[in-house]
């Protein structure tokens, strides 16, 4: 897994973006947060995620806020 920080995140969209601690950003979707039933993320929370490359570029799966 890779770890990082959520640098934004619109609820209303359900989209933001995540850098990582290598500093490359990631999107991250609402659909990719893992368990708890947890719908959004919050600027700063640190996290840990699969990294995956889809037809936009990187991208977050798996997203798990510890």
């Amino acid at each position: 897994m890779v770890e990082g920080v959520v640098s934004w995140f619109d609820p209303r969209h359900g989209t933001g973006s995540i850098v990582t601690d290598g500093g490359a950003e990631v999107a991250v979707h609402a659909s990719s947060i893992a368990g708890g039933g947890r719908q959004s993320l919050r600027p700063g929370d640190r996290v840990a995620f699969v990294l995956f490359h889809g037809p936009d570029g990187a991208a977050a799966s798996d997203v798990h806020v510890p």
